[in-house]
This record gives structure tokens, sequence and C-alpha cells, in this order.
């Protein structure tokens, strides 16, 4: 008895190391855990109920198709990877198979690094990050990296404080790694949420950095922790062998397995839950800012906190769980980290923290947010009430969604009295549809006569060049190639990563420059990399002339004066105006013209 008593006393502190403590506490809303708010992707779910049929028969040992589904994903050999039951089991990997000595670990940070060091037996030491800088990770940090250490360990972005490390730092500390002949292990778990991916994320360096292990999981960005399934990608195939030696022979299961292969697919959804994380992740920091919260700079789908006020124990009482972070080392109480979630239900979290934080009135936001999220955010609607404001839910056929949407769009560009020009509008509705967001209509910029340049540039045989892979994935490469044109990403190839660390210059500037190589008219589609719209400009500067420039990337640094930049020029183009964009938008504008050829021909 005595010994049980001591196993679960052992579990339960283990647990209280965690988030998403639901067992032991009456829970509604669970903001101590960090997923995707918009949930498993319906795609997913379907793999997994098929998934159940399996369950008599063993998983496939070497999980073939689901490495060949993330090497496609990241455009990376199949002999850098390795999979495993969760991140948490492959940082333990890492350290069986790499047996450090002496390992580094920044604090405050993941718990889960000093678990694996502590079962390899490893002596941890403990950098602190300092609360003046904000937690940030300063050059200072090279001053430690010295011989005495085998394995560092670093968040990007941080868990729990969610900041990025600054990209030509990390290069340095990377640099400094390899030549010390120190193991960088980078967890960038949480990267997908940041909306900086292209510049921050080490998964497409070339064999620059033999010592670097990038670490990601399935769990965050597809909602799935209750699967289990991450991956590691290795600079170097005989690191990643030497890990997966380590691992047992059957360490995914069937579930893991096929819901990672539909996983890989879902572009659209990882595209669109950057995005609406980036929005909501500013809009909950200036709320929670209005209750007198101190709130940390954040690149994830989390924010850290500061307040003298009993956070989690006053939001538990109205059956919100968040993360009491004062048992992170580094930290201590006051240390609270909450999750972006949907906005009704930051809304209903608002709430409470004005209750806990000794507002008179809970709803003391008083701004425009929708009628319909201010009578969510106010709960005091009966069910009856709430009832009868319920929308009619319409049963279309699949085949008529999209007709009965443009019909919706043109109805409601009537009453809000907006009037587009016959050519323009195809395309300007196309990104309405895209994005449900009629603003667009009043921002989409056109150069003269550019939808029709952009259908002949097409039916002559041009190729398009995007700068993301989700843009190129959304793209009817189909119709494009009936006129012989072929759509490309230099984005996530190795040649554009070693071109750009050589140069010290973004990927999105060397995909550009590799695009002018192309010995054909080149339409130029930018939904993420202002850097790309920016280059482009020096490269118009210098003589170059692209076909076409459809610039529409979205974003809050550079991206309002990169758009200007293109709407200067000549050059034939599409652009909108503004902050608001996307990989979506960039190839809903492709394919308005694509379908718009289709259905002339």
């Amino acid at each position: 008895m005595e010994a049980y008593k001591a196993v679960e006393q052992l579990k339960n502190e283990k647990n209280s190391l965690h988030g998403g403590d639901i067992y032991r506490n009456r829970v509604e809303l669970d903001f101590s855990v960090n997923i995707n708010p918009f949930g498993v992707p319906q795609r997913v779910k379907e793999a997994l109920h098929l998934a159940a049929e399996q369950c008599e028969q063993y998983p496939d040992p070497c999980a073939k198709a689901l490495y060949h589904a993330i090497a496609g994903m990241h455009r990376i050999a199949e002999e850098r990877l390795v999979c495993g039951n969760g991140a948490s089991e492959l940082f333990s990997a890492i350290l069986q198979a790499m047996r450090p000595k002496r390992v580094l670990i920044p604090v405050p940070s993941f718990y889960g690094y000093e678990h694996a060091a502590e079962a390899a037996g490893a002596e941890i030491v403990f950098y602190e990050m300092k609360e003046c800088d904000g937690f940030v990770l300063t050059e200072d940090f090279l001053s430690v990296l010295t011989k005495e250490v085998d394995l560092v360990f670093l968040a990007n972005p941080n868990n729990p404080v969610g900041n990025l490390i600054e990209p030509q730092l990390l290069c340095t500390i990377a640099k400094v790694c390899r030549r010390q002949n120190i193991t960088l292990v980078l967890d960038e778990c949480f990267l997908p949420f940041s909306g900086e991916e292209e510049t921050a994320s080490f998964l497409g360096q070339s064999g620059e950095y033999p010592n670097v292990i990038v670490v990601r999981a399935f769990t965050k960005l597809f909602a799935i922790p209750g699967v289990r399934l991450g991956y590691l990608a290795c600079q170097d195939a005989g690191t990643a062998a030497r890990i997966r030696s380590v691992l047992p022979e059957w360490n995914l299961s069937v579930f893991a397995q096929q819901a990672g292969i539909a996983a890989c697919k879902e572009d659209t959804y990882v595209q669109e839950s950057e995005a609406f994380v980036v929005r909501e992740r500013e809009w909950l920091v200036g709320e929670l800012k209005k209750h007198g919260i101190r709130v940390f700079p954040s690149k994830a789908d989390f924010l850290l906190l500061y307040t003298r006020h009993p956070l989690a124990k006053g939001l538990l009482a109205e059956r919100i769980l968040i993360r009491d972070c004062s048992n992170f080392r580094g930290l201590s109480e006051g240390y609270y980290r909450v999750a972006v979630k949907k906005r009704e239900e930051n809304m209903r979290l608002l709430d409470a923290v004005a209750k806990a934080c000794g507002a008179k009135d809970a709803n003391v936001r008083k701004q425009s947010v929708g009628a319909q999220e201010a009578a969510a955010a106010s709960r005091h609607m009966s069910e009856e009430e709430a009832s009868s404001k319920m929308p009619e839910i319409e049963y279309v056929l699949p085949g008529e969604i999209e007709q009965r949407s443009f019909a919706i769009i043109g109805e409601e560009l009537r009453q809000r009295q907006i009037s587009l020009s016959e050519t323009e509008a195809m395309v300007t509705k196309r990104v309405i549809h895209t994005s449900a967001d009629f603003s667009y209509a009043e921002t989409m910029t056109f150069s003269k006569d550019a939808v029709q340049i952009a259908k002949e540039l097409i039916k002559s045989g041009a190729d398009i060049v995007t700068d993301t892979n989700m843009a190129l994935a959304g793209i009817n490469k189909r119709v494009l190639a009936r006129y012989g044109g072929t759509a490309h990403c230099f984005m996530a190839d190795e040649e554009t990563a070693k071109r750009a660390k050589e140069r010290g210059v973004t990927r999105a500037t060397v995909s550009m420059e590799r695009a002018a190589e192309i010995k054909k008219p080149v339409i130029y589609a930018v939904g993420n990399a202002p850097t790309a719209l920016i280059s482009l400009y020096e490269m118009i500067g210098n003589g170059y002339r692209p076909a076409f420039i459809i610039g529409v990337p979205v974003g809050f640094v550079n991206v309002e004066a990169a758009k200007e930049l293109i709407l200067k020029t000549d050059i034939p183009h599409i652009v909108n105006r503004g902050r608001k964009g996307g990989s979506n938008v960039a190839a809903a504008i492709c394919n308005a013209i694509l379908y718009e050829l289709g259905r002339e021909g």
C-alpha cells in the first residue's frame, strides 16, 4: 500500500509539471494545453476511424507510408527522419542514442528536456534567462557553449514564454555548437503558429549543421495529443539511424501512422490555422493588458502572463483551467500560461479574468466585436432565445456549394453597394469566397488590363512561382499544364537554403532570384513573404522584367510597404493593399484566372 501511494504521489508530481490535468479538476474550458484551436481536421478524424479496422494487425514497424508523407511535406530525405510516440519519446531517444555527459538547458523551458536528461544519467546545467530581458535568449548564452557541454536543448518558440530566438543569433549558436562538437536539439513544435516559419525554421537547412536535430510534433498543430505522434529531422542520415536504433520496434500505432499520413495533406488547414492564431493572439494580448496583466511577447499559440492576482485559482472556480507556471525553473508565483483559442472561448476567459482580477463588471470590454460575439460574451441569453437566433441549416449538395456561395457573395456585394468591374469581379469574388472577408472588395488593386494580361500569359505557357508550398498545393496545376505552364516553389529546396546561408539573405530572396533564371515568362504569386516583393522590386530596378506579380503577403512587418513598392512599378500586377492576404489568397487569384480560362476553353 505504501509503495502504491508513493507511485501515485510521483505521478501527481509529474502531472503538475504539465498542462491538461482535466482528470483531477472540474473543467469546462482547458486553456492549459496549447493545441490548434480549430480542433482535429476532418480528414484526420476519418483516418482514425479507418485505422480502427486495422487493430487486429501489427502496425508497419518501418512506418514507410508515414515517412514518405512527412518527407514530401518538408522536402526532406526520408533517411534523415525519425518518427516517435510524441516529441517526448524523441527527446529521450536522442539522449539514449547520443549519451551526452553534460546537457545544457536554458530556463524557463519545457520540463521534458530535463526528464529525458535525467533518465539518460546526464549531468544537467541550467542557464537562467533574465526577466529583465523578457526571458529572451541573448548573446551572453554563447559564453556557456564550452567544450564541457555535449548537448543543448533550445525551444523555438520557447515554452512557456512563446518568444522566438533571433534568427542570426540562432545561426551563431549552431555554428558555435558545431565548432565545439555540441549536439543542438531544436524543439520547433510550436513554430507553425508563429507566422515566421519561413525565416525561423532549421528544417530546410542543408548539411551545413550536421550537429543540429530539429524536433516537431503533430500533437499541437493538428490537435491530436491523444494520438501521440512526433518526428525529428537530422542533417546527417547517420545520426537519424543511430536514434532510430534505440526506439522500440512498434513505437507507432496504426492510429498514429494513419493520422499522420492524413495530416500531411492538410495544407489549407495549416495555413488557415497559422493566420487565425496570429490575428487572435494579437487581439487577446490587447484584451488581457486592459486588466493590468503583464503579457510577454509571444509567437506561439499561447501567452505567458504575470499578475499578483491568484489567477489559476480564480479561473478554476469558473471551471477554466490555465497553466500555473510557478513550478517552472526560472519562474515564480504569479506566472501563468494560457492558450489562444477561438474568439468565443477567449471572451469567456476574459470574463473570468476580469472577475478574478476584481473587476466590478465582468463585461469590461466595450468594443466592437460583432453582434454574435458580444451576445456570446455576455452569456445571459436563455436557451430559448439562443435557439430562436440560430441560423437555419441549409442542405446543399456538394456540387452546388460553390455556386450557392458565389450567389451569396454577389447578393451581399449588392447590399453593400459595392460595384466591381466585370473582368476584376471574378478574381475578387474568389478571394472573398476563400477568405469570407468582404474587405477585399475595397482593397484589391489591379493594374490596367491585369486580368486579361495574366490570361494571355498563361495561354502562352507562362510558369507560376509561389513563395510557399501551401500556395503551390492550392493552385490548379492541371489547367495550367494544358497551356504548357508549370507551378514552382523553391522555398524548401536545399539549394535555396544553401545560397541564402552563404549570402546571409532570406530564402524568399533566393527563391525570387532562382525564378528569374526560368527561361520563359514567370507569374510571381507571393502570399507570405514581403521580402519576396522587396527583392522583386530591387531586381526590377536592376533591369529584370517579371511578366506579372500577384502581391498579397499577410502580416505586420514590411507587408504594406512591400506591396506599395510593387504598385509603383509598371509591371502588370494584382495587389491587395494593407495587411491582409496569405498563401490561400495568392492561390485563389491564380485559380480565378485559370478557371476563367477553363470556362472559355
